[in-house]
């Protein structure tokens, strides 16, 4: 772990990304810090259009609701599976009611693949609000999500560059969507 200045006398936080996680099935990798720690959320039921495959956290008592997970969304049957598509859906899903308050999203390159980031606030306790981030790529037929879910906007300031720098490590590869549902 580092602790780096940005020029503005405000300390932000960022890590060594030292460790790789890989599924084969889901096709994904992505590497993260050595003091973070992830748990498999794969459900081998393959009638569920959708499939958390892993959760990444730090391993802190304090930070540990500070969540980066990796879903697997099956849009074969959708009868529009393209990214504007599935951003529309999503920023609908976002503001529904009203709640959700997008902040940017903008189309980037993702693991050669051209993927929605959408950063927006919801209601959380105390009427503060929640800072989250995801991510939306379209490959192999299928939407892979990433989603950077901290209960605080202190923790989203604190640990934005670390998940910036996974996301730019994550790849896709050919899945072989074998024995377990992805």
């Amino acid at each position: 772990m580092f602790v780096a200045s940005n020029g503005n006398n405000i300390r932000s936080y960022g890590q060594q990304l030292d460790k790789s996680y890989v599924n084969e099935n889901c096709g994904v990798s992505i590497s993260y810090p050595s003091d973070w720690k992830f748990d498999d959320k794969i459900q081998n039921d393959a009638t569920l259009p959708m499939n958390y495959i892993v959760e990444f956290h730090p391993n802190n008592e304090d930070d540990l609701i500070s969540i980066v997970g990796i879903e697997l969304h099956d849009i074969s049957h959708l009868p529009e599976r393209s990214l504007e598509s599935i951003k529309a859906s999503e920023e609908n899903n976002i503001t529904m009611g009203g709640k959700g308050i997008i902040e940017t999203s903008e189309t980037i390159p993702i693991a050669g693949n051209e993927a929605q980031k959408i950063v927006y606030t919801v209601p959380g306790e105390n009427s503060e609000r929640l800072k989250k981030m995801e991510i939306d790529v379209l490959a192999y037929n299928r939407e892979y999500k990433i989603i950077f879910d901290p209960s605080s906007i202190e923790l989203f300031q604190k640990y934005i560059s670390t998940v910036e720098d996974m996301i730019r490590t994550f790849e896709i590869n050919q899945p072989t969507f074998e024995e377990i549902a992805c």
